[in-house]
């Protein structure tokens, strides 16, 4: 992972490099440094990262709000089937 990539990631959870930096217990100033080349990118945040961005992709598709095309769609999942049609 690039540090842009790395970067892309942190927009796509809408997260500053503090947010990250808080959340994996280290400095802003080192998530800085990775993310201008100052420092290596770790491959243990690059991978904390992408399980953050999964567990956000899994919440969207989990929690989407209940929308009339959402609510409709569970109505007809819970009708009997009609075996005789």
């Amino acid at each position: 992972m690039t540090p842009e990539e790395f970067r892309k990631g942190l927009a796509r959870l809408d997260w500053k490099q503090s947010d990250f930096a808080m959340e994996a217990g280290v400095t802003p100033v080192s998530v800085s440094n990775w993310l201008t080349g100052a420092a290596p990118l770790p491959v243990w945040a690059q991978r904390h990262l992408q399980l953050l961005l999964t567990l956000h992709d899994l919440t969207a598709t989990l929690l989407e709000p209940p929308t009339k095309k959402a609510r409709l769609a569970r109505r007809e999942a819970a009708l009997p089937v009609d075996k005789n049609p």
